[in-house]
């Protein structure tokens, strides 16, 4: 659902810009999804987990690569449990990924 603008600017921009567009994209869907209007909670909450964890100051990159990884994670567990009917685990060495059962 990107606009003509955003998909001609997309070949300029770097892959920093890109993700933060594909980002918002999901934020949106995923507020549908799961019928809310606003993502302050959330994000205040993620700084408040980041903090907890890292309790003193942690470089940008370091945070931006943890972050990215375990994204990319979920994501790729989320789509693996949506291939098809017969998934409805995904087991990875950190986590465990399972459909709702309704």
């Amino acid at each position: 659902m990107s606009t003509e603008k955003e998909t001609q600017a997309s070949t300029e921009l770097d892959v920093y810009e890109q993700t933060r567009i594909s980002l918002e994209a999901l934020v949106r869907e995923l507020c549908d999804a799961l019928d809310e209007a606003d993502v302050e909670a959330y994000k205040k909450k993620g700084y408040e987990m980041i903090g907890h964890y890292y309790k003193k100051p942690v470089h940008t990159g370091e945070l931006t690569l943890t972050l990215a990884a375990v994204l990319e994670d979920i994501l790729h567990k989320l789509e693996m449990t949506q291939q098809g009917d017969q998934v409805t685990m995904v087991r990875g060495s950190y986590s465990i990924m399972k459909m709702d059962e309704e």
